[in-house]
């Protein structure tokens, strides 16, 4: 299988671009938000990338991989995911020693930048804990040269089979037009972009294999593949690119296989490199479980019957092309690259099974905004999204026709890096249909809009027709052990306007941090013992610690409301105390 003729002696536009992509990684790693100086949460070794990353101090460390003895001081010590108990592990029923959830392929990928942080530690005089700032440091620089090296190679791939102009402009809206270069470059500790460098060299290794003939091709494919595997085992839907690569019909099929056949005692060798990573986290489980395979997610898994295809991929909190558009160009591309692309059975099947794999997960939106589960399919999907490029390339009205959009979708991923990190309009966890309309590609919006992340409606006009239909100067208080205070129960027919105000001074006494024990502020409207609506807001997203202030809320009024009118604030299991007073209702019209 030869690819199309494209490599270039000196590829020039390429290369600038390559260089100048690597130039703005580097800055986002290390001066626009470099993680390694942040506190808590924020810094690189955190949340998933500290469940990762564990294996390695608990080994080297501490020397303690089955009873975690020193995991209390050093989650006091950093919080470096704020959450309850030990989030990276668990008790094994049988044994009684604990059990890593992570599998512990990225753990072998960071081992050299812990061991530099290591001896830079205790060179430096920092606390050699596994944890401490030159651990950090060389995680995010490690993991910037990763993702170079998936770049580097990346462009080698795509000029075998697409001129340079076409690879500059590839590798141009990947970097700066997709949710790559936050993961590449800021959160470069989670796994994608290093498992999108995995891809690079196993597609690049694969290529060499089939043109030039050389076993240590297909060897190094094997080594790869398990690693991926060993880093997400769902990763073992690699094989289909040694598999698959240069078939362009079912037909080709048989071939490929005698071609395989042919050559077992190499196919043989391939798969046994792969099997030292596999192994490797058997015995680990064998170590501290006394069994061979130990399923770590436990309650989390997969529905394969009903995949979440959708939420995925549109979802306002998590969505992949709501918050990777420039991927969009990929589905374009399909119809094209059906029609003149390469190896197009590897890639449309490996990019449909590894789709339905990552919607099929349950925690769909995996902690987080952008769809980042996709990123390490990137290396596949540059393809339909290159032969859209280099075909609109041959015509003006094409290129007149994509470049709009493509402007529109680098901007956009500009934005969302933005305000995910510097700019703090995204919101994670919370951002809704109504508040990501309000606040999309605007840089400062007031914040009244936040409101938004917890209902669907915000009054911004003049009130008018304004009466006022309830006013009480009682306290009303929420605590760890009351966790609702109903204010006042009013007939409905007292909303005779189109919306009701509900507005009271909220004492903050303790701050609370975590966005889902946050007191609510809540409106219910009730007929005959049902629910009409219900609308509430997180009055803790707009008060700060020790701060009494006056906040409000708009509700639209049901059409033909009957029955009840219920305020109340209400407590979710938070051990802070809030409380309310000087409440009052009114009622007003647009």
């Amino acid at each position: 299988m030869q690819p199309t003729a494209g490599a270039q002696q000196n590829a020039f536009y390429s290369k600038i671009v390559l260089w100048l992509c690597f130039a703005a990684m580097a800055w986002g790693n290390l001066v626009f938000y470099p993680r390694w100086e942040k506190p808590g949460s924020e810094s690189t070794i955190a949340w998933d990338v500290e469940g990762y990353y564990w294996y390695l101090p608990s080994l080297f460390v501490y020397k303690d991989l089955k009873k975690q003895g020193f995991k209390d001081s050093i989650l006091n010590k950093y919080k470096a995911s704020p959450a309850d108990g030990f989030i990276h592990g668990f008790v094994h029923e049988k044994s009684g020693n604990y059990v890593l959830k992570y599998s512990s392929g990225m753990a072998v990928l960071y081992a050299p930048a812990f061991f530099a942080g290591h001896v830079s530690a205790k060179a430096l005089g920092y606390d050699a804990d596994g944890f401490s700032l030159p651990y950090k440091l060389s995680l995010q620089l490690w993991g910037l040269l990763f993702s170079f090296l998936g770049l580097f190679y990346l462009r080698k791939l795509l000029l075998l089979y697409y001129d340079d102009t076409v690879t500059a402009i590839v590798l141009f809206l990947l970097v700066l037009g997709t949710n790559y270069f936050n993961y590449a470059a800021i959160d470069v500790g989670m796994s994608h972009s290093w498992l999108f460098t995995l891809y690079v060299f196993i597609i690049l290794n694969t290529q060499h294999f089939y043109t030039r003939g050389k076993a240590r091709y297909l060897y190094r494919v094997g080594f790869l593949t398990g690693l991926a595997i060993l880093i997400r085992p769902t990763e073992i839907i690699a094989v289909l690119i040694p598999a698959l690569w240069g078939l362009e019909s079912v037909s080709s099929l048989k071939q490929r296989c005698i071609f395989l056949a042919g050559r077992w005692k190499t196919v043989l060798i391939a798969a046994c490199c792969a099997v030292p990573f596999i192994a490797l986290q058997m015995v680990y489980w064998k170590y501290v479980s006394g069994e061979w395979i130990v399923y770590s997610y436990q309650e989390q898994g997969f529905n394969w019957i009903r995949p979440h295809a959708f939420v995925y991929s549109w979802s306002y909190r998590a969505g992949w092309l709501r918050y990777a558009p420039m991927m969009l160009l990929a589905f374009a591309g399909f119809f094209f690259y059906w029609k003149h692309g390469r190896n197009k059975l590897a890639v449309l099947l490996f990019f449909t099974l590894n789709y339905y794999i990552v919607s099929a997960w349950n925690i769909w939106d995996y902690g987080g905004f952008s769809g980042r589960a996709m990123i390490q399919s990137y290396p596949v999907l540059v393809f339909p999204i290159a032969t859209l490029i280099a075909l609109a390339l041959r015509k003006t009205w094409s290129s007149l026709l994509l470049t709009p959009f493509v402007l529109l979708f680098l901007y956009a991923n500009i934005w969302f890096t933005y305000q995910a990190h510097g700019g703090g309009l995204l919101d994670a966890w919370c951002t809704t249909r109504a508040y990501y309309w309000k606040i999309a590609g605007r840089w400062s919006v007031p914040k009244e809009y936040d409101k938004l992340k917890d209902t669907e409606e915000l009054f911004e006009g003049t009130p008018q027709s304004v009466r006022i239909i309830y006013q009480d100067t009682s306290h009303f208080c929420v605590t760890k052990e009351r966790h609702s205070a109903e204010a006042v129960v009013l007939p409905a027919s007292l909303a005779s306007g189109t919306w009701i105000r509900v507005a009271a001074d909220f004492q903050c006494f303790q701050k609370e941090w975590s966005v889902w024990q946050l007191p609510q502020l809540v409106v219910k409207f009730t007929r005959e013992n049902e629910e009409q609506k219900v609308r509430f807001i997180r009055v803790g997203r707009f008060i700060e610690e020790g701060e009494t202030k006056r906040l409000y809320m708009d509700v639209k009024v049901p059409e033909s409301p009957a029955g009840s009118i219920k305020v109340s604030l209400y407590n979710v299991e938070s051990d802070k105390k809030m409380c309310m007073r000087n409440l009052e209702v009114s009622t007003f019209t647009d």
